[in-house]
């Protein structure tokens, strides 16, 4: 069929131009002076019905088209929004969910019906297929969950707590990076956690990031994985990675900075600290290649993990201070760590719960059942 990418197996990234032109014109609709009065709950309102059409206008790859411009559109909402910095920040990377769906849509075969894009969608780009198991309570996760529940209380309490002046400044970092790693922890046993009830393995959000030996891996391999597997490794590494594996691998950390320091400059309205969380990105591929020259991967384990760690916090203050700042204005005293510290461990909860209800579009039909065993599945 003329204009429609018919080959399943490859993505025709010549429709990018239409993601590309909705977030265009989304960014020329957020400069523009208008005052309203959107509260977070009309916003949150505005994401359900974005992805709603995206879903429904995908079912032909014109509306598919149209359905990327509407996504480009209403991811300008959140600079409307009359609320805490917080919720302005969260507002906008849920309005980045069904752009990215969009986008992913825009480039996908021919699909059947709802549930053929809705499997599309958390397959990634079926390429991870959801594979059904033995239904049961899955105590690992669970006992994963309370830990980095607990770790990510006291981290809160500690940055809470600390001085914003010199050796405090340095506690603060600190414990923002250990509550940014203990809320991806969550989010990797969350998954596995609301989806062993249902008798599936769903393809992974997060792979324990703070287990990384590489900064390469942890960036390719355990940080925003569906991000990173279609996204950014399909549209925009492997594009550039004929031109060069420098450039490739700048495009994306290029694109997340842009991506986040505009979360930020919507949450605080400061163009500094923005470009300073931009700034974190842009030195990524500059510590990947450092590694590569110093073949990090030749050394010991133990070794690995700990240049992993240690670079990765010496530059972490760059992400970790835009994001205590836009937090923190409207987060109270040490009093409502535990309510806070549980707030996050529902959220993380109900959107795997979703996640994996959502995937069960992509459940193979009955016959033999496969389980988990580490990074394999076999039959059980």
């Amino acid at each position: 069929m003329p204009g429609v990418n018919t080959n399943p197996g490859a993505l025709d990234r010549r429709w990018l131009a239409w993601p590309v032109i909705g977030g265009v014109l989304g960014i020329l609709l957020a400069m523009m002076p208008l005052e309203t009065g959107i509260t977070f709950r009309v916003g949150f309102a505005a994401w359900c019905a974005t992805m709603a059409l995206v879903l429904i206008l995908s079912v032909h790859p014109d509306g598919a088209r149209i359905g990327a411009l509407l996504a480009g559109l209403f991811v300008a909402v959140p600079c409307f929004v009359r609320d805490e910095p917080f919720a302005r920040a969260l507002l906008l990377c849920l309005m980045a969910v069904p752009f990215a769906a969009a986008a992913a849509l825009v480039l996908a075969p021919p699909l059947p019906g709802l549930r053929g894009r809705v499997a599309y969608l958390f397959t990634y780009a079926n390429t991870h297929p959801v594979t059904r198991c033995e239904r049961g309570f899955d105590t690992g996760a669970f006992l994963s969950l309370i830990v980095a529940t607990a770790v990510l209380g006291a981290a809160i309490a500690v940055v809470k707590a600390a001085s914003p002046h010199g050796l405090g400044l340095l506690v603060r970092w600190l414990a923002g990076e250990t509550a940014a790693l203990a809320v991806a922890e969550l989010i990797t046993a969350g998954l596995p956690f609301a989806a062993a009830p249902l008798g599936i393995n769903v393809p992974p959000l997060m792979q324990s990031p703070y287990r990384s030996a590489s900064v390469s891996e942890f960036w390719a391999k355990r940080w925003n994985l569906r991000t990173s597997e279609f996204l950014f490794r399909n549209c925009c590494f492997a594009p550039f990675a004929r031109r060069g594996v420098a450039l490739a691998l700048f495009v994306p950390f290029f694109i997340s900075a842009v991506a986040h320091a505009a979360i930020v400059y919507v949450a605080l309205g400061r163009w500094g600290i923005s470009l300073v969380c931009g700034a974190f990105f842009m030195v990524q591929p500059l510590l990947i290649a450092a590694e590569r020259w110093l073949m990090v991967r030749r050394w010991r384990p133990a070794a690995r993990h700990a240049w992993t760690l240690a670079v990765l916090t010496l530059v972490s203050p760059l992400f970790v201070e835009p994001a205590l700042q836009a937090a923190e204005r409207d987060w109270g005293g040490l009093d409502r760590v535990p309510e806070q510290a549980l707030a996050m461990l529902g959220v993380v909860i109900a959107v795997s719960g979703v996640i994996a209800l959502a995937s069960l579009t992509a459940r193979p039909p009955p016959g033999p059942r496969y389980c988990a065993v580490g990074s394999r599945v076999k039959s059980c």
